[in-house]
């Protein structure tokens, strides 16, 4: 008889839809590039609400995520997911998780070479480069929706926890969306299109780890004495 079919995995299913994904960001950059590189009426509305003052309670918060979210801080943090998730013997997953943030970064870092869109006014936290994509907001999204990939697929998980883990995942992201637009080195356009692309690099590392993975139908035929 044969096996039954297995379930889609979310990042089977997100996968076109990730390919979609990076082809809007580089749609996007190339309009940056060579039409109109400043800010538009949404960004400029944003960059005045969003605004924190020097010493206030927002201004820490946005300064610790922009700490949490730097080249170091991204890096440590995704080596402690990964060690963890090794330590759980799930070696795919932690590479998966691995794979996300360097596909992101890669591509992050080649956008920006090639977008050259100029940062915000009033910067209140020192940021160098430019500025489309965000690479804070892309490194959080590759993380987090990285490890909430992980619960979702998990047997051991319920479905409370897995809620609960694309929630932290979503709140997350957005907070390190804020704190970029509210310290004035990204515009809002530069945090989603940041954002979009961790999305997509945590998907598409996630579907090349599972292809790679020998299906469980593919145990050896058993031979009679």
């Amino acid at each position: 008889m044969a096996a039954p079919p297995q379930t889609r995995s979310l990042a089977r299913i997100a996968t076109p839809w990730a390919v979609v994904g990076l082809v809007l960001i580089a749609a996007f950059g190339a309009y940056l590039r060579f039409v109109h590189a400043g800010p538009f009426t949404l960004d400029e509305w944003w960059h005045g609400v969003a605004a924190v003052s020097r010493g206030s309670a927002p201004h820490a918060i946005a300064v610790f995520m922009a700490e949490a979210g730097s080249g170091i801080g991204a890096a440590a943090c995704t080596a402690i997911a990964a060690a963890l998730l090794l330590a759980l013997r799930r070696p795919r997953d932690a590479a998966s998780v691995a794979t996300a943030m360097l596909l992101g970064i890669a591509a992050s870092e080649t956008i920006k070479a090639l977008v050259l869109r100029p940062r915000p006014w009033e910067q209140l936290y020192h940021a160098a480069g430019s500025s489309y994509p965000s690479g804070h907001s892309m490194g959080a999204a590759a993380l987090a929706v990285s490890l909430a990939l992980v619960a979702a697929e998990s047997r051991r998980l319920s479905r409370t926890a897995t809620r609960w883990a694309w929630a932290v995942a979503a709140a997350w992201i957005v907070t390190m969306m804020w704190s970029r637009t509210a310290l004035h080195v990204h515009w809002l356009s530069d945090t989603v299109a940041g954002a979009l692309l961790g999305i997509c690099a945590a998907v598409l590392a996630r579907r090349l780890w599972e292809r790679s993975a020998r299906p469980l139908s593919a145990a050896p035929p058993r031979l009679d004495a």
